[in-house]
């Protein structure tokens, strides 16, 4: 056994010097498109890089732009077509990029078709193309209309669940203002799914995608939002409160895809090595998505919003029983 140890030890010295390591094989460009539209605004951007590789095998080392400008990029959108603008913009003065940031926009779509076509031609000729269907609107079938409520702890919201494994994301936000601030400008406090307490600490753990048509959040969380609102400042009655609102964005079929695709239970202690590269570009990479949003709007009491010491802005309403 020894003997047989020995030969092939010797066998991967030999191997060993004769031939260096190579862990990648030669790079193969690949180009990479996202375009992520948005159905509640005209203005859209698509980015177009290319893949690169570095001697030292360290990706944050790299120093040569990856975006790619002067490309034609358009879209199919109902009966029309619209062409997105090669623009840049100016990065931040520590960046490891020395050139301006390159993108491509429009500020003149309107979703208007249930498919959408997209297409990139480079400069060197290559054509890159995807489509993309609008995602299921947001229908809300049940919501708590106040808080606090009655009888619960929470507050919930629920949709129709649409198509299966459909992704969404969720945000509810407070709206206030402060008394003397001349232009009475509106302000936006953004509620956490909850709370974390940590070596004396509290982070906010905020939403992520989720296949739930639903939402439901603690009161004790929105209260604790409401503290750091005035954290620090003594003069309670200055902030006006006018309330919360829910906003849900709905990803369409491609979207929910790359997101349950990327999405992990894993804890800090796990490796993935067999993640997935999800994409809908042909010839490429990247994604072309839509997704939706839509809102609710629901009410603190005023009893509630004094509890703070804050004033209530809107007119009082009664919790259900």
């Amino acid at each position: 056994m020894k003997k047989y140890l020995s030969i092939i030890f010797v066998f991967i010295i030999f191997v060993s010097c004769e031939e260096n390591f190579e862990p990648f094989g030669d790079l193969r460009v690949k180009y990479v498109l996202n375009c992520i539209i948005r159905g509640d605004t005209t203005f859209q951007v698509a980015t177009l890089t290319k893949t690169y590789a570095n001697g030292n095998y360290n990706p944050y080392s790299n120093t040569v732009d990856p975006n790619v400008k002067g490309a034609l990029i358009r879209v199919w959108n109902g009966d029309s077509v619209v062409i997105f603008r090669d623009t840049t913009f100016n990065r931040q003065v520590d960046n490891k990029y020395q050139t301006p940031y390159n993108a491509y926009y429009t500020n003149k779509f309107k979703l208007v078709g249930n498919k959408l076509e997209m297409e990139a031609i480079l400069p060197n000729g290559v054509r890159l193309s995807s489509e993309t269907d609008q995602p299921n609107p947001i229908k809300f079938i049940y919501v708590d209309k106040v808080v606090p409520p009655k009888t619960k702890s929470y507050v919930e919201f629920i949709w129709d669940p649409g198509l299966v494994d459909n992704a969404y994301l969720t945000q509810v936000s407070i709206y206030y203002f402060k008394k003397d601030d001349p232009q009475q400008e509106i302000r936006i406090a953004h509620v956490p799914a909850r709370y974390v307490n940590q070596d004396g600490r509290s982070f906010a753990i905020y939403p992520k995608p989720s296949n739930d048509n639903k939402l439901e959040l603690y009161v004790e969380t929105i209260s604790k939002t409401m503290e750091l609102i005035s954290e620090g400042d003594p003069n309670k009655s200055n902030y006006v409160i006018l309330g919360p609102f829910l906003e849900v964005a709905s990803f369409n079929k491609n979207l929910s895809t790359y997101f349950n695709s990327i999405a992990r239970a894993n804890d800090a202690y796990t490796v993935n090595l067999n993640e997935i590269d999800y994409t809908n570009i042909t010839n490429g990479i990247g994604i072309f998505g839509i997704f939706l949003h839509n809102y609710w709007s629901f009410d603190f009491t005023h009893a509630y919003i004094k509890s703070f010491g804050y004033t209530p802005g809107l007119a009082d309403v009664v919790p259900p029983l």
